[in-house]
C-alpha cells in the first residue's frame, strides 16, 4: 500500500512537472512570437519614418531653393531706393517684384508616421531609446513658430503697409482701367521711406535665419535616418 502511495505522489508530481513545463514552453512560444510581432511592427514604422524623414530632406530643398529666388526679390525691391533712378524706373521694379514678393515658404515636418506611433501608443515598439529620444526631438518642436513665423510676420506687414501706397493714379489707370484722384507718380516717395527699406533689410536677414535653421533640421534629419538604418539591420 505505502509502494502504492508512492508510486503514485511520484507519478503525480512527475505530471505537475509535465505541465508547469509545457505552461513554460507555451509562454517562451508566447513571448517569442509576441517579440516577432512586435519587430515586425517595429520594422514597419521604422521604414514610413524613414520615408517620410527623407520626403522632410526635399522639402526643405525646395524650401532653401525658393528662399534663394525669394532673396533675389526683396533685394530687387530694395532697388527703388537707388538715387539715380527716376519715379517711372521705380515703378517698373515695383511692377516685376510686387507679385513675387508676396509669397513666402515655410517647412513642417510630415508627422503622419509619428502622429500615429503616439496615439496608439506603441511608441515603445521602438527598442532604440536614443532614438526615440531623438525622434521626439524632431517632431515635438513648433516649426510654424520661431523664424519662420517671423518671416511670415515681416512679409505681411510690408504688404500691408506699404502695397496701398504703389496705387497712384498712373498704376491704377494702367493696371485697373481706373481714372482716379489719387496721388500722381511725380509725388511718389516711398523711395524716401527709411522703414521701409529697414523691414526689407529684415526680411532678407530672417530668410538668412531660415536657411540656418533649415541646414541644422536636416542635419538632424539625415543624422535620424542613419540611426534607422542601423536599428533595422
Amino acid at each position: 500500500m505505502e509502494n502504492k502511495t508512492s508510486r503514485y505522489f511520484k507519478y503525480a508530481i512527475g505530471e505537475i512537472i509535465l505541465v508547469v513545463i509545457g505552461i513554460l514552453i507555451a509562454l517562451q512560444i508566447n513571448n517569442w512570437n509576441q517579440n516577432r510581432l512586435d519587430r515586425k511592427k517595429e520594422m514597419t514604422y521604422l521604414s514610413e519614418l524613414q520615408t517620410s524623414l527623407k520626403k522632410d530632406i526635399e522639402k526643405i530643398d525646395d524650401v532653401l531653393a525658393f528662399n534663394i529666388k525669394k532673396d533675389s526679390i526683396v533685394f530687387g525691391l530694395m532697388g527703388i531706393f537707388k538715387s539715380e533712378l527716376n519715379n517711372e524706373q521705380r515703378f517698373e521694379l515695383i511692377e516685376k517684384y510686387s507679385t513675387p514678393f508676396t509669397s513666402y515658404e515655410f517647412f513642417t515636418p510630415n508627422s503622419t508616421t509619428w502622429d500615429n506611433l503616439i496615439a496608439s501608443e506603441n511608441i515603445n515598439l521602438i527598442k532604440n531609446k536614443n532614438l526615440r529620444i531623438k525622434l521626439m526631438e524632431y517632431y515635438n518642436p513648433n516649426y510654424e513658430g520661431s523664424i519662420q513665423e517671423r518671416i511670415k510676420t515681416m512679409n505681411r506687414k510690408v504688404i500691408d503697409e506699404n502695397f496701398p501706397k504703389f496705387f497712384t493714379r498712373e498704376y491704377t489707370k494702367k493696371n485697373l482701367n481706373l481714372d482716379t484722384e489719387l496721388p500722381t507718380l511725380k509725388e511718389f516717395a516711398l523711395h524716401h521711406d527709411q522703414k521701409l527699406l529697414s523691414d526689407l533689410f529684415g526680411i532678407r536677414y530672417l530668410i538668412n535665419m531660415q536657411n540656418g535653421f533649415l541646414e541644422d533640421t536636416k542635419s538632424h534629419i539625415e543624422s535620424l535616418i542613419k540611426v534607422i538604418d542601423q536599428q533595422k539591420q
